[in-house]
């Protein structure tokens, strides 16, 4: 019989029951030490929709470790009121911060004051580790924590809000299960993926009435979609960098060999890649985890193969076309891209077995 797992030895796929719903922990951040300082963040993912997070901190002073726990979730940055001089009070604005953490501030009629200043350094949504400053609020009764997250970027500080309650880990169960998600990341959002591909698909409906033939527009559609929708998700740099890779390799191996290469040779080659590149940074950079294998599926294999794809059809496919080589042409991307994110999903899961073991 193994070990009963503890609250703070939580990971990725672990499932959390609290307040009646159950949460998936989508990803684990352990932030970098600054002096006696330590933060463990959680993303969790509830099973009716939504996200929240799921704070461990320990604070070392002369009396011993203080460790606190806070569920918390974002909110409105301009909802919360701080005490610009006495007695008047003011939004905060994302590029009109106060140049130091106000004393008070005020959220939904309730007062918190202001607790601490903590910096820790953290990884960002582009996978850089950035200086991270906290400022945190407490209410009176101590139950309600109010957090000012501002992360230090090259170009300009970004401010986020966290509104989040003070919790005991034994209100947490951890179910006897773990759920199967992609490490690393949540899926992308369906306002992204409507963004995404709605601007793309404009564009497409305008070309074809101007004349442009349907096949064309699905040759080069789906592709710009995806990286459209890259661009709007801003995966962390090396996602971007892995998916390049990839892309360079299917151009270089149709450079030198030309077009009639078998697919599924061109799919071994994608997910391998895919599949060594990540392993590759979770092996050189400390603490990173593997994850983000199928957004490098995603951004990287899927618009390669579907070029190349649809450019072999336009190729040795000349007009008239019949149904069935267009229908290659479109499934035979998908089935690859769905087998490289099955080959990293499977060897992930290896991998997670195995550690437990």
């Amino acid at each position: 019989m193994g070990e009963i797992l503890k609250l703070e030895d939580i990971d990725t796929g672990n499932v959390l029951s609290y307040q009646g719903a159950e949460w998936t922990v989508s990803e684990k951040r352990v932030c970098e030490q600054s002096g006696s300082y330590l933060e463990v963040q959680w993303t969790l993912q509830g099973s009716p929709g939504g996200e929240a997070y799921l704070l461990e901190t320990e604070e070392k002073g002369d009396a011993g470790a203080t460790v606190a726990w806070v569920f918390t979730r974002q909110t409105l940055l301009e909802s919360i009121l701080f005490e610009k001089t006495p007695g008047q009070w003011a939004n905060f604005k994302e590029l009109d911060m106060p140049a130091s953490a106000p004393a008070s501030v005020k959220f939904v009629n309730q007062y918190f004051s202001f607790e601490g200043e903590t910096s820790v350094q953290a990884e960002d949504d582009e996978g850089d580790m950035v200086p991270k400053l906290t400022w945190d609020y407490f209410s009176a009764d101590r139950k309600r924590n109010l957090a000012i997250e501002i992360w230090k970027e090259p170009d300009r500080d970004y401010p986020e809000a966290y509104d989040g309650i003070v919790v005991d880990p034994s209100t947490f169960t951890i179910l006897g299960k773990k759920a199967r998600v992609f490490a690393g990341a949540a899926f992308v959002s369906g306002d992204e993926a409507k963004a995404g591909f709605g601007a793309v698909g404009i564009i497409g409906f305008i070309g074809i009435t101007n004349g442009l033939p349907v096949d064309y527009f699905f040759s080069f559609g789906p592709a710009a979609g995806v990286l459209a929708l890259m661009m709007l998700r801003r995966p962390p740099r090396h996602v971007i960098i892995f998916s390049a890779v990839v892309w360079a390799a299917v151009a270089a191996l149709v450079w030198f060999n030309g077009f009639g290469l078998s697919f599924w040779y061109l799919t071994a080659v994608c997910s391998g890649l895919c599949l060594v590149l990540t392993r590759l940074l979770a092996a050189l950079v400390t603490g990173r985890e593997p994850g983000r294998y199928y957004q490098v599926a995603l951004f990287g294999a899927f618009p390669a193969l579907w070029v190349y794809s649809f450019l072999e059809y336009l190729v040795y496919a000349p007009g008239p076309r019949a149904f069935y080589q267009f229908a290659a042409a479109f499934i035979l991307p998908l089935a690859a891209t769905g087998l490289c994110v099955l080959a990293g999903f499977l060897s992930d899961s290896a991998g997670r077995e195995s550690a437990g073991t």
